[in-house]
């Protein structure tokens, strides 16, 4: 019974056959297979975590690695950093509560500080051995712009005392604090005089202070000073990680303490300066050049190294400055000041031409038969490109070129053909009508309403709203041909394709600087050597000092018109390593943004004060579009909005380096215009300055008819034209024309030491109304702090 109740499997038979397999293409081509396949790759190993499998010793030792590398990056950036003071500006808001009380609050937090005081340059220092640190407090003067901006940039933390008083800030203040966030803060600590001691009353003022804080503060943390431990608010001042900027990676930089004046006995025009002090940043290179705040570039003699005036521990030993070892600058290795080209005028190789005479070289080109003179003089070739029959320009520069690090840098003396001189349309006399470029005034703004006392800025909001209607616009002149008005100017048939050479007609401006061929690996190889600046001082090297250690700068050849400056104490004086190149002359390109709050004209090649990197500066700048292309259209004002560029001569500076630029409403106030980063030192950078007028080559109208010239008509102008559909009253027959323009040399470095104070106008914005548009104040895309 149970042999017929068990299950019977089935057996396949003699003849069965195994199932075929998938048909992978075996009868096709490989190019077939490749086709199908599209360039897919097939998967080799199944996709899992990396450290999934591991077990647990291989895990412990595994994040005990992860955290021995970040210890050993922290103490890395520490030894780099070296043992100066940390260095801490304090700007206080408060008018009751002035910076030099919080010092000495700060002084009184422990007993056992060791406390010295620099009168004379406003600095004082700080020495806790509980916490085994030491404190340098800047009190800059807050109505001095460019004193406040110095020690921020050579600052490690931020102190600022905020007001509980009241709920709104003072004009300056608000001011001021739009020009620290366009600068970038660094570590901030919110402080305030005394918060209330009950519950509800404290809540209510932290959030009115949150509240008053929020456009411009980051962190919303508030530190009690009087009510609370300063002792604690220095505890957490030391245990913060600095962030540093680029400017403060990549460059040396010291703060003068003493500063001591050398004559000669023969009385001449220069002397040699002492300047003690902290080294900080990168390894300072003797034989490199040296930026001076307010005065410009120069060489070093030698660096003494010195005993530390301000020790954690105070020292039984007399207080006397004891010289350890000291630097002596290589003339052989030592950088030039060099800076510009100077033209041999004896050279009989240069061409010589008188300033009063120009010199235009028309292109010879085949013309048709029956061709006027009067349309040949308009005649555009299509074949006349940069292989054609073009005159070639002569190209002797001076080509500098380092072996070891190919700077690949030569001088642009093309200078000498003749000078563009600048259009200015509003005095050639009849009905010619002054252009700007974009228009940069909104509709609704309307002139009566605006408070200007000065006619010309009025004038000014009338030619931004004029080239709003009638952009690029200009009516030949009465009285005056068009062929001589505009004669500098030429017609291109595509403004994107057509060939422009940049040598051509350059000015004699352009014999002074120097041209870097490429770019990014110049810049590349200066940052190279900065951050290679650190193994060579650890190597021992003779040339190089490193950050930390207290020296003393041997400065030689300072001109006596910078005596004054020198021995004055209302600004600090700041010296700054300088990049190899930085110091030479060439065409700088800045990406600028206008800043929120400002909205008045500012007009092209009007005269601007600039903050580049450590350099301040007075130039006039040519504006012009940020394109793709190799040709840039011309603004003739600043734009309300979007980025634009700036060009003008300045010393070579690499990015990533910020921007700030201020105009001078005053002989003593400043306004903040604009804000931005460097682009690159480009002399090649073609600007095109555009206008339209009714003459011959390309005619197109408003309402977009196109036509060409037939012939003319007597020798008034008149003409006979055919276009594609009938024109109607009220078209305008237009063309385009560009001419080139070039910056002007205005570059002066030599502040002096100005004091500039915040300006207290409106900027055609009631003070009541400023509050509110504060939140529109962000420069957060703008800061590069790695």
């Amino acid at each position: 019974m149970a042999k017929d109740t068990e299950a019977t499997v089935h057996r396949t038979g003699l003849f069965k056959l195994p199932p075929k397999k998938h048909s992978s293409g075996r009868h096709r081509s490989k190019h077939a297979i490749a086709k199908e396949q599209k360039g897919k790759v097939g998967i080799k190993s199944k996709s899992q975590p990396k450290f999934k499998n591991l077990k647990k010793l291989a895990r412990k030792n595994r994040s005990s690695q992860i955290r021995a590398n970040k210890v050993g990056k922290i103490s890395e950036e520490k030894r780099k950093e070296g043992q100066s003071p940390i260095n801490i500006t304090i700007i206080s808001l408060d008018e009751a509560f002035t910076s030099r009380k919080i010092v000495e609050i700060f002084n009184l937090a422990d007993e056992d500080a060791i406390i010295h005081v620099n009168e004379k340059r406003n600095i004082s220092h700080l020495a806790v051995p509980r916490f085994k640190q030491r404190y340098t407090f800047f009190c800059p003067d807050t109505t001095s712009i460019i004193s406040t901006l110095d020690f921020l940039r050579v600052s490690d933390i931020l102190v600022i005392l905020w007001p509980i008083e009241t709920t709104d800030l003072h004009i300056a203040h608000s001011r001021l604090l739009d020009v620290i966030t366009a600068h970038g803060f660094p570590p901030t600590f919110n402080l305030v005089s005394t918060l209330p001691a009950s519950g509800k009353q404290r809540d209510s003022t932290r959030k009115a202070l949150e509240k008053l804080m929020a456009p411009w503060a980051k962190d919303s943390r508030i530190y009690d000073l009087q009510g609370g431990s300063p002792l604690q608010i220095l505890r957490q001042i030391s245990t913060t990680r600095k962030i540093r900027s680029n400017l403060q990676k990549l460059k040396p930089y010291l703060i003068a303490e003493n500063v001591q004046i050398i004559k000669t006995e023969d009385n001449s025009d220069s002397f040699s300066l002492l300047i003690s002090g902290y080294l900080n940043g990168a390894p300072l290179n003797v034989n490199g050049l040296v930026h001076i705040s307010g005065c410009g570039d120069f060489q070093l003699s030698q660096v003494v190294f010195e005993n530390d005036p301000h020790p954690l521990k105070q020292s039984k030993k007399a207080e006397s400055m004891e010289i350890l070892r000291a630097i002596k600058a290589d003339p052989l290795k030592q950088t030039q000041l060099d800076s510009e080209i100077i033209q041999d005028q004896m050279n009989t190789d240069q061409p010589e031409m008188d300033e009063n005479e120009e010199k235009f070289e028309v292109p010879k080109v085949k013309l048709p038969e029956g061709t006027s003179e009067y349309q040949a003089s308009w005649l555009i070739d299509d074949d006349y490109d940069e292989n054609g029959e073009e005159e070639e320009e002569s190209d002797e520069s001076d080509f500098v070129e380092d072996e070891d690090n190919g700077n690949d840098l030569h001088g642009t003396e093309n200078g000498f053909c003749a000078q563009m001189e600048e259009e200015n349309f509003s005095q050639n006399g009849g009905d010619s009508h002054s252009v700007v470029e974009s228009a940069t005034m909104d509709e609704s703004i309307d002139l009566n309403d605006i408070d200007i006392n000065d006619d010309h800025q009025k004038e000014l909001f009338k030619k931004e709203r004029e080239n709003r209607q009638w952009p690029d616009e200009v009516e030949a002149p009465e009285g005056m041909s068009a062929r001589d008005r505009f004669k500098r100017y030429r017609g291109l048939k595509s403004f994107r394709t057509s060939p422009w050479n940049p040598k051509e007609n350059l000015t004699k401006d352009y014999a002074r600087i120097y041209k870097i061929v490429n770019f990014k690996r110049t810049r590349k190889l200066a940052l190279e050597a900065a951050k290679q600046s650190f193994q060579s001082a650890d190597k021992c090297d003779e040339q190089f000092c490193t950050p930390g250690v207290y020296i003393t700068l041997y400065v030689k050849d300072v001109p006596r018109s910078f005596e004054n400056h020198i021995s004055s104490t209302h600004s600090p004086l700041i010296v700054f390593g300088l990049l190899k190149n930085e110091h030479r002359m060439s065409t700088l390109n800045m990406i600028l943004h206008r800043y929120p709050t400002f909205n008045k004209p500012v007009k092209n090649k009007e005269e601007l004060l600039f903050q580049v990197g450590c350099r301040l500066f007075t130039a006039n700048p040519v504006f012009s579009q940020h394109t793709n292309g190799q040709k840039f259209k011309m603004e003739r004002f600043m734009p309300s909005s979007g980025s634009f560029c700036a060009t003008v001569f300045a010393p070579i500076t690499f990015p990533p380096s910020n921007v700030l630029v201020f105009r001078q409403c005053s002989p003593e106030k400043l306004q903040l215009i604009a804000k931005g980063i460097v682009l690159d030192s480009n002399p090649d950078r073609i600007i095109l300055k555009h206008i339209e007028w009714f003459k011959p080559v390309e005619l197109y109208t408003h309402s977009g008819r196109h036509g060409r010239i037939k012939q003319p008509l007597g020798t008034h102008g008149l003409m006979k034209c055919v276009f594609d559909r009938p024109l109607s009253v009220q078209d305008s027959v237009l063309m385009n024309l560009y001419k080139r323009v070039f910056p002007k040399w205005t570059y002066n470095a030599e502040t002096k030491g100005k004091q500039f104070c915040i300006s207290d106008e409106a900027d055609d914005i009631l003070e009541e109304e400023w509050s509110g548009k504060k939140d529109k104040v962000r420069w957060d895309e703008f800061m590069d702090d790695e």
